[in-house]
């Protein structure tokens, strides 16, 4: 039974890997196109800054639940 509950938690935190994933890049890249703008101002270097911020903590989130992954795979391993 307790097998069964690692393996869906292990489900869970892959699919919100995978989301965090796909935001932090859209973020980035939202980023850089105001970044790049032709129109830029200075609220589009703040908010391009902001959105490069928001992406690196997405990003950090990602390995944080990556390295959890890992350690429930080397607990399954054991057993």
């Amino acid at each position: 039974m307790d097998n069964i509950f690692e393996v869906e938690k292990l489900n869970c935190i892959r699919n919100e890997m995978t989301h965090l994933w796909g935001s932090a890049c859209a973020t980035a890249g939202g980023a850089v196109v105001l970044f790049l703008s032709s129109e830029a101002n200075i609220f589009y270097y703040i908010m391009a800054i902001t959105g490069m911020l928001i992406s690196i903590i997405m990003a950090n989130a990602y390995f944080i639940r990556r390295n959890e992954v890992v350690k429930i795979l080397k607990q399954l391993e054991e057993k």
